[in-house]
C-alpha cells in the first residue's frame, strides 16, 4: 500500500516538473518573440530613418546643382554684352533627365517663380492698391470666370489698416465673426495658401486661380520669357493660352531683350494704350526668384521637396523658402516630370561642367 503511494506522489511530482518546464518554455518563447519584432520594429525605423536623411541630402544636393547653373547662367548673361535676360531657351530651364542613385533616382528642375503673378504686388510700399498689378488682376480673374470682388477682399487682407475695400471688401471685423474667429493679416502674404482664408475664396476658385499665383517681394515683376502661357492669356482679353504660347515662343532664340518688342507683337499691339501702358508696368525681361523642386525616389522612399532661390548675382544666390510637399499630390509630380528626349547631349555635358564647378555662391540659409 504505501509502496503504492509513494510511486502515485513521485508520478506527480514529475507532472508538475513536466508542467512547470513546459510554462517556463512558453515564457521564454514569448520573451525571445516579443524581443525579436521590437528589434525587428527597430531596423525598419532605424533603416526609414536612414532612407528619409539620405534623400533629404539628395534634395539638397539638387538645390547646390540649380544654384551653380543659375550662377553660371549670370556669368553668362554678364559677358555676352546684351544684359541679364531670362528665357526658357536657357539651360538652367532644360528639363533634366532623371540622375540615377544608389537604390533610386533623383528628379529635379529649375523654373522660374517670376513667370507668376505676385499677388504681393496688388498693394505699393504705402499701402494702397497699385493701380496697375491690379487692373491686371481684374483682367485675370474676368478672364478665369471668378467674382470681381475677389480683388477688394484680397487688397484688405495685404493693406495695413482696417478700413474696407467697398461692399465686398472684408477686413478683421469680418473675420472675427467667422467659425472659428480669425483676423486678417494686414501685411504681404508668405503664402499663396493664405488666398483660402480670404473673404469670397472657395476651393473650386482656388483650385482655378492658384497654379497662377506666386507670392515674393513687393515690386517683383513678371517675366515675359518665361511667363506661364495661361497667366499671359488670362491678363489679355480675347488671348488663348495657344496664341500666348505662340508669342512667348516668337522669341526665340534668345528670348525677348525688351518688353517693348513683347509689346509690339500683333496680338498684343492691338489692345488700348491704356492697357500697353498697364503690362508695361509690371512686365521685365530677367528674373531674381527661381523654384527648384526635387524628387526622391529610393526603396519606395518618396520626398518632394520645393526650395525658391533667390540670385542677387553670379556669387550672391541664397535659398529663401523650401517646402516639402506630399508624394500624392498630383501637381508636385507632374512639376518633376521628366522627359529625357528634352535635353541634348551637348546640354547635358554643360551640366556636367556646371555641376563639377566649384561653387561660388553665397548661401546665407543652412540645411538643416
Amino acid at each position: 500500500m504505501f509502496l503504492k503511494v509513494g510511486w502515485l506522489q513521485k508520478r506527480r511530482q514529475k507532472g508538475v516538473a513536466l508542467i512547470t518546464v513546459m510554462l517556463v518554455v512558453a515564457v521564454a518563447t514569448a520573451i525571445s518573440t516579443l524581443m525579436m519584432v521590437r528589434e525587428q520594429r527597430a531596423i525598419a525605423r532605424t533603416s526609414s530613418m536612414l532612407n528619409g536623411s539620405q534623400t533629404e541630402q539628395y534634395n539638397f544636393a539638387s538645390e547646390d546643382f540649380a544654384m551653380e547653373l543659375l550662377a553660371e547662367d549670370a556669368r553668362n548673361d554678364a559677358s555676352s554684352g546684351h544684359g541679364a535676360v531670362d528665357s526658357l531657351f536657357e539651360l538652367w530651364a532644360t528639363q533634366w533627365p532623371p540622375f540615377p542613385v544608389n537604390g533610386g533616382t533623383v528628379r529635379a528642375r529649375i523654373t522660374d517663380e517670376q513667370g507668376l503673378f505676385n499677388l504681393n504686388d496688388l498693394i505699393t510700399d504705402n499701402g494702397q492698391p497699385d493701380p496697375n498689378f491690379t487692373a491686371v488682376f481684374q483682367n485675370i480673374l474676368q478672364s478665369l470666370q471668378l467674382p470681381p470682388g475677389l480683388l477688394p477682399a484680397i487688397i484688405d487682407w495685404l493693406d495695413p489698416d482696417n478700413d474696407p475695400q467697398g461692399p465686398m471688401g472684408a477686413e478683421s471685423d469680418w473675420y472675427l465673426h467667422q467659425n472659428p474667429p480669425y483676423r486678417a493679416a494686414n501685411t504681404f502674404m508668405a503664402s499663396v495658401s493664405e488666398l483660402r482664408l480670404i473673404r469670397g475664396m472657395t476651393p473650386q476658385y482656388y483650385a482655378r486661380l492658384s497654379p497662377l499665383l506666386t507670392v515674393l517681394p513687393r515690386g517683383t515683376l513678371i517675366n515675359i520669357n518665361t511667363i506661364d502661357p495661361r497667366l499671359l492669356a488670362a491678363m489679355i482679353p480675347g488671348l488663348s493660352p495657344e496664341q500666348a504660347a505662340s508669342i512667348q515662343a516668337a522669341g526665340a532664340p534668345t528670348g525677348y531683350q525688351r518688353t517693348d518688342a513683347f509689346l509690339s507683337q500683333p496680338s498684343i499691339a492691338v489692345l488700348p494704350q491704356a492697357q500697353l501702358d498697364q503690362l508695361a508696368a509690371v512686365l521685365t525681361i530677367n528674373s531674381s526668384y527661381f523654384r527648384v523642386t526635387s524628387q526622391v525616389d529610393i526603396d519606395q522612399h518618396r520626398t518632394v521637396l520645393r526650395s525658391v532661390i533667390k540670385r542677387s548675382s553670379a556669387n550672391s544666390l541664397q535659398v529663401v523658402s523650401r517646402e516639402h510637399i506630399l508624394p500624392m499630390l498630383q501637381a508636385a509630380t507632374d512639376s518633376v516630370t521628366t522627359k529625357p528626349s528634352d535635353i541634348s547631349a551637348e546640354n547635358m555635358q554643360s551640366m556636367e561642367n556646371a555641376f563639377n564647378a566649384p561653387v561660388s555662391t553665397t548661401k546665407p540659409t543652412q540645411h538643416p
